[in-house]
């Protein structure tokens, strides 16, 4: 059965859809209350509660930064490029990496926008790290990389689940869903490794939506991807 024809998951709504213009509007409410101050004591008082608990467990420590590297824009583009290579899943790769040029771009010009400086409390893990070993910054431009709003993390690792999580769902509804559990784990992490707070965290899961319904309606995600077979026979769907 082709996606075409497969029952559409909820998260895959239309840009001209209601829903698609409720997102559009409660992200820019969201950074206009964020931009504000008027969420800073609660998100401050998340920020100190997790530097508590730093050094209490260095599993804990040592698995946040390992987890929280998955949703780096290395690790994630070059998961983009197997799922690009890999035929069935070209589709999804070619979106899902068009998705993640536009959310590195767009979170750069963002940032300074907002203004929001990030977490000043720093990450102190109970293991010594690697020498010259860094958590990477989320955002690779200078001029950006000490704001953390909206979280590019999260947004990224909200792309993957959106896209990826849409094909997977034409095979298990299941699975589908669990993929879901991929942005908010990574949203945990970059809250505890004091790089965002938490409603950093909340904007990127919108922005990362917004930029995935987009992208996969502009590019048809929904429809089998046809190659041209060499020497002039048929295409073929998958």
């Amino acid at each position: 059965m082709s996606l075409s024809e497969a029952v559409r998951p909820p998260w895959m709504i239309r840009t001209r859809s209601m829903y698609f213009v409720i997102l559009v509007v409660a992200f820019v409410v969201f950074s206009a209350i964020v931009a504000s101050g008027i969420t800073f004591e609660a998100d401050d008082a998340a920020s100190r509660y997790f530097k508590s608990v730093h050094g209490s467990n260095p599993s804990i420590d040592m698995a946040m930064i390992v987890i929280t590297s998955l949703g780096d824009v290395t690790t994630l583009f070059i998961l983009g490029i197997a799922l690009t290579i890999i035929r069935r899943t070209r589709k999804v790769g070619m979106i899902f990496l068009i998705a993640l040029v536009v959310i590195v771009v767009l979170v750069m010009y963002i940032k300074p926008l907002i203004g929001r400086e990030i977490p000043p409390y720093g990450f102190e893990p109970a293991s010594q790290l690697p020498e010259n070993f860094s958590l990477e910054s989320d955002s690779l431009a200078p001029f950006a990389a000490g704001f953390s709003y909206p979280s590019g993390h999260a947004a990224r690792a909200t792309a993957l689940a959106f896209i990826a999580g849409y094909a997977i769902y034409n095979k298990s509804k299941k699975m589908g869903y669990a993929i879901w559990a991929f942005p908010v784990i990574i949203g945990i992490t970059r809250i505890y490794v004091m790089q965002h707070y938490p409603t950093d965290i909340i904007a990127g899961f919108m922005f990362g939506g917004l930029v995935s319904v987009v992208l996969s309606n502009a590019m048809k995600l929904d429809e089998p991807f046809f190659l041209s077979r060499i020497k002039g026979k048929e295409d073929r769907a998958f």
